[in-house]
């Protein structure tokens, strides 16, 4: 039977409780935000493709989202059987902040290039109650459902465009992070 590419973009439920996923979101109030670009290939920086925000994630909620990814990549393993899980390691996790009223969005482009090689991208949803700000895949061919808690994985590399819609009421808030 042959895989199509959708076939490795997984999608996992309550991988992370509403709970701490709440805790987190309270304390996204007191962190301090910075503006996000997209960095090129080549170095360069593009202000336009991105309109997001980015914290790193405070300290006591690290050792949570280290389970979290063990528990994620476990699960992607089980279903991929190509993915490996041999000296792997994520990049670390990073609060990701769309704003409503900036329209904050992403556009198409993929996670991995000579200057941040990744192999595995995850995003974990830390809130559900905004609109817009839709995961979309493949010329918005595939759309990730939208669960507080929930994790998109899938692989990083140049066959996974992917965006995030502008987001129109509420703000979005998520974690990524990458496997390399």
């Amino acid at each position: 039977l042959m895989k199509k590419s959708k076939d490795f973009i997984r999608h996992y439920d309550n991988i992370m409780s509403p709970e701490i996923c709440n805790a987190i979101l309270d304390e996204c109030k007191s962190l301090s935000f910075k503006a996000l670009t997209r960095e090129t290939p080549d170095g360069n920086y593009l202000t336009k493709e991105r309109k997001c925000h980015g914290a790193p994630l405070p300290k006591q909620f690290e050792n949570e989202m280290f389970e979290s990814v063990g528990q994620i990549l476990i699960k992607y393993s089980q279903d991929i059987k190509e993915f490996n899980m041999d000296n792997i390691q994520d990049t670390g996790y990073e609060i990701l902040h769309y704003k409503s009223n900036e329209k904050g969005e992403f556009k198409s482009h993929v996670d991995h290039f000579d200057l941040y090689p990744r192999t595995l991208s995850i995003s974990l949803l830390l809130n559900d109650d905004f609109d817009g700000g839709d995961f979309l895949f493949f010329d918005d061919q595939y759309k990730a459902p939208k669960k507080q808690g929930g994790a998109i994985v899938f692989p990083s590399n140049f066959c996974y465009p992917h965006r995030v819609s502008p987001v129109i009421k509420n703000d979005r808030y998520s974690i990524i992070t990458w496997i390399h």
